[in-house]
């Protein structure tokens, strides 16, 4: 009788002739026939009611309780993640994947096969209903006098970044906070399965202790007993003081104890969430049914807290079970890897408002305990609702909105917001047409402007739709609910297929500036600065008389010995050895065993290096170190210990000291054999002066003992032991923690008589990895007084060439455990070139050689670098000193082919 009356009615008013076309509820009843109308009427009545008896309803905030609005499902549905992993996804610890922005225009890098399967799918279902490609627009968290400094996503792109680059250890966690459509975890599951195949996964995440509201998939909580008691910030009434940021409260009291059980997965830690009250009982946790720990939650006053649980690396399934008065908030299970965690906090009937109503000490407190690097804000569809019925005033949306940015912008500053326009909805006519709903494109525009003002990101999901009236086209095609406002499962997949291509569109286009415009790869300029260095090799290599000398100044990379041990080896293996040239003085070092070389000291000694000195112009050995002895000290070294002691060839081994005021008596000793005693010199010194004596040897093994014989301390600077025959030499001569300068502040007199004697044809100079460390360097004093050094050290070795490594890549660890660029790096590497270029001599970059911007972490995870993110383990030294080699010797090789007329010009340079 109802539907009779209502049909009479309709037909009635839609025939007054003077009602507007608008108001009549069958438009233009006489222009059509009348029948199919009206079983169009009858029809969408029927449905809706049939809505109404399941409690399929729009999300309202009417006086009675609101109930779920969730995808009805058009296919059997899984949890993604699941999904992917049974797949093969990559979710793990991927490789990095390019940032080229243009040759990916929708945003696919870095997906593995069977996520871009998917998405290719998704393309295609895309351009069949005309949905859009819409970009991000990424706000501006903080404006300068130039304009924006810092965009809305920043923070989220650099960890991403860090993740990308091996530069982070900690997890990158979003907080996804909305609405019904994300409630069953719809959208979001696209969005967590892509980043995690990109970036790696660092787990499920936050899990509620029970679906908030008993109904959807549950792939986000876990599997609960009966009896817990809800308290929701959707619910009527609900409390002021007391709701988390998850806006569910999950109690266990009066029904008597409770219990919930969750699978573990790849999880190796858990969280527990929950209200320290007066009163509170106690949470046993189990694990696979043993018990593991006991939590207390009784405390005054309330708060929120958390209980960190370790899980066993076999474990299946966590339990907890309550005893007593117990509000569980949630979970959360992690796998301590450092991928991306992707949190769903969705609630059906949820609008900005409505997340105010959570405690907000509680909000800010567990916010901050997650930690998140990205906050995404997706309301807007029940603010449209709403204002579609005159519930709401625009002005009431923005306030909202506002406070709710606001809120999250003060509960954790460090993180970058994103937030999410209103879908595109339909409503029927009481004749059954169908037509955009009123309010979606103006609450768009709302959130706009205050994603704008907060400085967060926005994405229009509407315009991403298909634009108004797109709602209409997904109804038609089995991708919208019959309650014209919720996507099917496919639906949801679109949009979450859209939303994450936008995230990796904006992700690459943000990609930063390298550190450097130029950080070349390879030897540079070698065949203009090495001629006569490889005019010697090529002279060896043909077994002709001729000895290259080469002597390596630098930091800790040379002074490990790692590096130049492989380099000496390979060079002398090739073209014949020389010896193992300079040793300096010092105490026992493992890092000499590899080289047969051994010091060792007895008596009173103090190792003294030119970092120490409180003046400059004092006098050192090549690497900064001497050794002073007090009276009765001996120092010996050994060469090439344990090696045959065959009489062939001859040798020259010497002894390199400092001689002046206050020098006790030496006494030196070969092979166990007493020495005659230096000559005095014709004038005694009046400053300590550097002294060397040679001897004739014959063979590679032999022992130097210098003895303190009383009358003073005696300074030894080193020993070193060339072979007289054709090969190569390659000194050491590093010390730990210098830099340029220091070398340039030591004496230039002793400098220049130890270079005198070495002989080095081939000067290479490895400093930059410590200024880069200086965050008050100065580029231009480090430009003039590198360039003077160089030049007079290539004098003072008889003209020699010279080859400038550049440094290793440097990075500093902050407190979150990210990675960042030593302060001086980019400005080290802008000089060494210049300084190289303008004083003849060769160029090589140890950072480009590594992989450039960020390699240090890449290495770290390779195991090539150390922890310190400074120095490589000697692994790291072995494979950094194999490039180098083979970059010299292309170099010359390439020498070598030259025509021959080319190459004697070349050379006569």
């Amino acid at each position: 009788m109802t539907l009779a009356l209502t049909l009479a009615l309709a037909v009635g008013l839609s025939l007054v002739p003077q009602l507007p076309e608008a108001w009549r509820p069958i438009p233009s009843l006489a222009k059509g026939p009348v029948m199919p109308q009206l079983v169009a009427l009858v029809t969408t009545s029927s449905a809706a009611s049939k809505r109404k008896a399941v409690g399929v309803e729009p999300d309202t905030d009417t006086n009675a309780p609101e109930v779920p609005i969730l995808p009805e499902e058009d296919e059997p549905e899984e949890d993604a993640t699941e999904v992917a992993e049974a797949e093969g996804s990559d979710a793990g610890t991927p490789e990095p994947a390019p940032e080229v922005a243009e040759s990916d225009p929708l945003g696919l890098a870095g997906l593995g096969p069977t996520q871009r399967a998917k998405a290719l799918r998704m393309e295609a279902l895309r351009e069949k209903m005309g949905a859009q490609h819409v970009d991000l627009e990424p706000g501006c968290r903080r404006m300068g006098a130039s304009g924006c400094e810092e965009s809305g996503l920043a923070p989220f792109f650099d960890a991403l970044r860090a993740l990308h680059e091996g530069r982070r250890t900690q997890p990158v966690r979003v907080e996804h906070l909305g609405d019904s459509l994300i409630a069953s975890d719809h959208i979001t599951d696209v969005a967590r399965v892509r980043l995690q195949d990109r970036h790696g996964s660092g787990g499920k995440g936050f899990l509620y202790i029970d679906r908030p509201t008993r109904s959807g998939r549950g792939v986000r909580a876990g599997q609960a007993s009966p009896g817990w008691v809800f308290t929701r910030i959707i619910d009527r009434a609900p409390p002021k003081d007391r709701l988390p940021f998850t806006g569910v409260a999950f109690a266990a009291g009066n029904a008597g104890p409770q219990d919930v059980r969750f699978a573990i997965g790849d999880a190796r830690t858990a969280e527990i969430f929950f209200l320290a009250q007066p009163g509170g009982g106690s949470v046993q946790v189990l694990v696979d049914g043993k018990p593991l720990q006991r939590v207390q939650t009784r405390w005054t006053p309330a708060e929120v807290a958390y209980a960190p649980v370790k899980l066993p690396a076999d474990a299946k399934t966590l339990t907890l079970k309550t005893r007593g008065k117990v509000e569980l908030h949630g979970v959360s299970l992690e796998n301590g890897n450092p991928g991306v965690v992707y949190d769903t906090i969705g609630l059906p009937g949820a609008y900005a408002g409505v997340f105010l109503r959570t405690h907000q000490p509680f909000f800010r407190a567990q916010m901050r305990q997650r930690k998140p690097s990205l906050v995404v804000l997706m309301f807007g569809g029940n603010e449209a609702f709403r204002l579609s019925r005159d519930w709401t005033k625009p002005e009431e949306i923005k306030k909202e909105a506002q406070a709710l940015v606001e809120l999250v912008r003060e509960s954790v500053p460090d993180a970058a917001c994103l937030v999410w326009s209103p879908i595109d909805a339909a409503v029927r006519t009481m004749g059954g047409e169908l037509v955009p709903r009123r309010g979606s494109r103006l609450v768009a525009d709302i959130f706009r402007d205050v994603a704008k003002e907060g400085g967060c990101a926005y994405w229009d999901a509407l315009n991403a739709m298909g634009g108004e009236g797109s709602a209409i086209r997904w109804l038609s095609a089995g991708m919208l609910n019959e309650d014209l406002i919720h996507p099917r499962a496919k639906g949801s997949d679109l949009l979450g297929h859209l939303f994450d291509l936008a995230i990796q569109r904006a992700y690459a286009a943000s990609r930063p500036p390298p550190l450097v415009a130029h950080d070349p790869t390879g030897l540079q300029n070698a065949e203009k600065t090495l001629t006569a260095t490889f005019k010697r090799m090529s002279s060896l290599e043909k077994g002709e008389e001729a000895r290259l000398g080469i002597l390596q100044l630098g930091a800790s990379h040379t002074a490990s010995h790692y590096f130049t041990d492989v380099v000496r080896n390979a060079l002398t293996k090739r073209f014949g050895d020389a010896g193992r040239g300079f040793i300096a003085a010092g105490k026992a070092s493992d890092r000499l065993k590899p080289a047969g070389v051994s010091r060792e000291l007895t008596g009173e000694w103090t190792i003294e290096d030119a970092l120490q000195a409180t003046t400059p112009g004092q006098a050192w050995g090549l690497s900064g170190i001497r050794a002073v002895g007090a009276p009765g000290a001996a120092l010996r070294i050994r060469f090439c210990e344990g090696c045959d002691a065959a009489p062939t060839p001859p040798a020259r081994l010497s002894l390199y000291w400092l001689d002046g005021p206050g020098a006790g008596q030496m006494e030196v000793k070969v092979d166990g054999n007493a020495m005659p005693p230096e000559p005095p010199p014709p004038e005694p010194f009046t400053t300590p002066t550097v002294r060397i004596r040679s001897f004739p040897v014959t063979g590679t093994a032999h022992e130097v003992e210098v003895l303190n014989k009383g009358g003073g301390t005696l300074t030894v600077l080193g020993a070193a032991l060339d072979l007289e025959q054709r090969g190569v030499t390659y000194d050491a001569a590093g010390l730990p923690g210098s830099t340029a300068s220091t070398l340039a502040s030591e004496d230039p007199q002793a400098l220049a008589a130890q270079l005198s004697s070495r002989k080095p044809q081939l000067l290479v100079f490895w400093y930059g990895t410590n200024e880069s460390g200086q965050a008050d360097l100065d580029a231009e004093k480090l430009r003039s007084e590198y360039g003077e050094l160089i030049a007079r050290l290539k004098k003072d070795a008889g003209g020699a060439e010279c080859l400038l490594m550049g440094t290793t890549d440097r990075m500093q660890q902050g407190p979150d455990g990210t990675w960042t660029e030593a302060p001086a790096l980019a400005r080290v590497l802008t000089v060494l070139p210049e300084v190289a270029r303008a004083q003849g001599c060769a160029y090589w970059s140890a950072r480009a050689a590594m992989g450039g911007d960020h390699a240090m972490p890449r290495w770290q995870r390779d195991g090539l670098g150390h922890t310190d993110g400074t120095h490589l383990t000697p692994e790291g030294y072995e494979k950094l000193a194999g490039m180098f080699l083979t970059d010299l010797l292309a170099a010359y090789e390439a020498f070598k082919a030259q025509p021959p007329a080319l190459a004697s010009e070349v050379q006569g340079r």
